[in-house]
């Protein structure tokens, strides 16, 4: 159990680092391992669970972001840096930097993508805080 702790620790402190870095494809894809290796470090310590496989699957059915990291940790899913349009009525919202950016960018910004195998996006940083939520 110990161990556990010391995984999420390591996790949480390189969530931050990634929300510090939102375009480092390499801390996302730390985040991501790390996140589907602490799903096994839960099987391994859960008494009742038998398959490892069928663990697996229901945590994706109990959190599909979990679900889509697993995906983007297998390869069923990939990760890419992408422009992303932001609506004007959005703008708000933006940090300087990315406002600055956008007015240069046609009123995109890069932001990292996780593809699924059907083709549909969602957000990296949205896939993970949810994923992290649901830990």
């Amino acid at each position: 159990m110990d161990n556990l702790r010391q995984h999420r620790d390591y996790l949480d402190a390189e969530w931050r680092a990634l929300q510090a870095a939102p375009l480092s494809a390499r801390k996302a894809m730390l985040v991501a391992a790390l996140l589907d290796a602490y799903v096994d470090r839960n099987f391994a310590n859960d008494p009742a669970a038998e398959d490892i496989l069928a663990y697996r699957a229901d945590v994706a059915e109990a959190s599909p972001a979990l679900g889509q990291i697993m995906d983007l940790c297998s390869g069923r899913a990939r990760l890419v840096t992408e422009a992303v349009e932001v609506p004007i009525a959005d703008y708000g919202a933006l940090a300087v930097e990315d406002f600055m950016v956008s007015l240069y960018n046609d009123h995109s910004v890069q932001r990292l993508t996780v593809v699924a195998s059907d083709g549909t996006r969602r957000a990296m940083l949205a896939i993970v805080a949810e994923a992290m939520a649901g830990l």
